[in-house]
This record gives structure tokens, sequence and C-alpha cells, in this order.
């Protein structure tokens, strides 16, 4: 009798620290495992069938009931299987497909349904509203409930004229589509549904470059001098040139660095965690690790993960306290990625080439050497960095 449970796999953790939910399929001593799309932190696993995870993980109570109706729907599958005779002789990758085939066919998750438990099980929740949007835009063009099979390269190209006739976009367009390729590629990943079905081979998701905002070489020396009777408005400012003096590093990434190693911050880009990249590594210059000491944390390089509920808390403290910055300073839209534009501006107007001002960044390098051959020599982004930094210091001494 095949049989299956729930099981954390702890063997490989995601470069956030995570680990995925996973089931265990058994029979005649054989093990084999389907993906369930969630992945959690240790601490939060709890390993019932009706409450995987603990109340204080992230989103506890959907992925509760996603994982429990997906066990339910497992075992009814596997008992009638049994039932009809249809697993006799079968191994267990052929009792694996049989699942996979059933849920798949007359009676498989559609596409909407599949993308709303996609979209509950995402980490923070700025994210879930995302794919919630997407989804409402779908159901929007699309009243009935949509199975996979039916989103074809017709389908996305009459999706894409409906949604621009309705005055949105070409980048709000691309955001919908690269959400809608998330949701088929983690379906396929599950093994819910086969690549015959992914409709973006064909289909290519256009964009327009966003004209990108920095600040002024005037108005970045008016924020390194500014001062404010509001604490925690000076510990915005100081976020934002902490980010600044490390080539712009995202806030997220500076919120859950958790050590540094040698006077570097090694780390990966939780905007590229699922891609097969190496770490970035930063070196921590002397601007920088003044800020650092000021608000040092006990277990991570920063106090603030370890004093808020939240990141999506967080971020949000600090886009405000920036708002009113911005106000003060008359610096119109001001958020925090600014700082990286920033940083990348003035790196390409002392004439620093592409390849550092890129690899500081952070961005994923595509090419076949850079990504397997090539250990890069990051003493080269450091010396960039420097020439950045000591522009700006040469010009508040003038």
């Amino acid at each position: 009798m095949a049989s299956i449970s729930l099981k954390l796999d702890r063997r490989r953790a995601t470069a956030r620290g995570l680990y995925p939910i996973q089931f265990l399929l058994s029979s005649k001593g054989k093990v084999t495992t389907i993906g369930t799309g969630v992945n959690i932190r240790p601490e939060h696993w709890n390993g019932e069938i009706n409450k995987a995870v603990l109340p204080k993980c992230p989103n506890a109570r959907a992925i509760n009931e996603s994982i429990e109706s997906l066990f339910f729907k497992y075992t009814n599958t596997l008992r009638n299987l049994e039932n009809d005779g249809k697993l006799v002789g079968k191994s267990v990758t052929e009792i694996k497909k049989l699942l996979v085939e059933v849920r798949s066919g007359s009676s498989k998750e559609s596409l909407t349904d599949y993308f709303s438990r996609y979209a509950e099980s995402r980490r923070t929740e700025k994210s879930r509203e995302v794919y919630r949007y997407t989804l409402k835009t779908i159901r929007a063009f699309d009243n009935e409930e949509v199975p996979f099979e039916k989103v074809n390269v017709i389908w996305l190209k009459a999706f894409d004229a409906h949604l621009e006739k309705q005055g949105v976009g070409i980048n709000t367009r691309a955001i919908h589509f690269r959400n809608l390729r998330a949701v088929f590629n983690s379906a396929i990943n599950e093994d819910l549904i086969g690549l015959e079905y992914y409709p973006f081979r064909k289909f290519k998701i256009a964009s327009s470059r966003k004209d990108k905002e920095a600040l002024t070489e005037e108005q970045l020396q008016r924020l390194i001098a500014y001062d404010t009777p509001y604490p925690f408005r000076r510990t915005a400012r100081d976020l934002f040139l902490l980010s600044f003096y490390m080539c712009g590093m995202n806030l997220v990434d500076l919120y859950h660095l958790d050590r540094l190693r040698e006077g570097r911050a090694h780390f990966v880009r939780t905007k590229t965690s699922g891609k097969n990249i190496n770490p970035v590594s930063i070196l921590v210059q002397p601007e920088a690790a003044e800020i650092i000491a000021r608000y040092a944390g006990a277990e991570h390089v920063l106090r603030f993960i370890e004093e808020r509920a939240t990141y999506d808390t967080f971020i949000h403290q600090v886009q405000r306290a920036l708002r009113h910055i911005a106000k003060e300073l008359g610096i119109e839209g001001l958020t925090f990625y600014w700082a990286r534009y920033t940083w990348a501006t003035l790196a390409d107007k002392l004439g620093i080439s592409e390849k550092e001002i890129s690899k500081g960044l952070g961005h994923v390098d595509t090419s076949i050497a850079g990504k397997f051959y090539i250990s890069y020599d990051w003493t080269k982004v450091d010396r960039a960095n420097r020439t950045v930094l000591d522009y700006i210091k040469s010009l508040q001494t003038v």
C-alpha cells in the first residue's frame, strides 16, 4: 500500500535560509518526493498535516490550509487508485506519475485556483498583494475559471491587448506577465502540469526603460549634512547613506545581513536568490563601518531584524521617514532606491566600467563564462567604490 506523509527537506537551504516542505510518497520500501512550492524557516516547522507550520510563520493560515488540502487530494487519489487495482506492480515513480496525471486531469487545479494558492504562499505581504492584483486582472479579462491549457500565445496576446485598451502601461503589463510566468514555472516544478503547457517560449514580455532617479551631487551633500531631532529620520538617512556606501545595496539585503567576514559583506541578493549565481562581496568602507557600528545587532550586522516584527513594517517606516526628509530638503519623489541609482550614476560619470558597476550592483552575470568559469576579482569593485566615495568627500571639502 502506498502512503504519503509530510516532511521538511533540511538537506539544502535557499540563500535566505529557507527549506522546502515536501510530500513523501512511499511504496514497497521506495520513496520519492512531491513538492508543495512552500519554503519556510526551520523554526517555523510543526509537521502536522493540518498544522504544517507554527502560527508565528508568515502567512501560516494560508500555508496550512493549502498543504492540508493537497494532502487530502493525494490521499484520496491513492485510495481510489488502490481500490481500482491500478497500483498493482507500480513503482513509486510510476505511482507519483499517476498522482500527477490524475491531478492534471478533469479534476485538476485550475490556473486561477493555483494562482491564488501561489499568491498566498509568497513571503511578504507586498509580494502577495502584487500577485493578488494580477489574479484580479486575469479574472476581469476572463470571467471563467481558467485552466492552464487555455493560456497559450493567442490568450496572452489577447490579454495584453485587453490591458492596453484599458490604459494599462507597458511596464505594469510586464509585471502581470512576469507574475503569470512565475506561476507557470512553479506549477511545472510541482509536477502539476507538463512543459508542453508552458506558453512563454513564443511570447516576449515587453517593457520600457524607466527614467532612473538619482540625487544630484548637491542634493547628496545636503543629505549627508542633514540633521533632525527625530531619531528615526536620522536612522532612515543613515541607512540611505549606508546603501550608497555599499554600492547601492538593497535595504532588504542590509536588513537580513547576518555577518561580516574579514571586513566584507558576503550575500546573495534577495531579488536574484533563486538563480544560479555567486554571492556578492562588498568591502565595508570606513564610511559604511561607522554607520554599521551605530546600529550593530547581536546576531545580525544591523539590529533592526531583531527589533521589528517584519521587514514590510520596517521598510514602510523607512520610506515614510524618507518622505519627510525629502519634503524638508526639497527633493521630490525621494525613495530608498535612489541610493542605488545615485551610486551607479556617479560611478558611470567617473569612468568606472559598466562591468564593475554591474558587479557592484549585484546584477546576474548571464554569460556562461561569468557564471561557471571566471572567479571574479572583487577588489575591482572595492577600487571603484572607493573612487566614488573619495569623489563625494572631495566635494565636501571644497
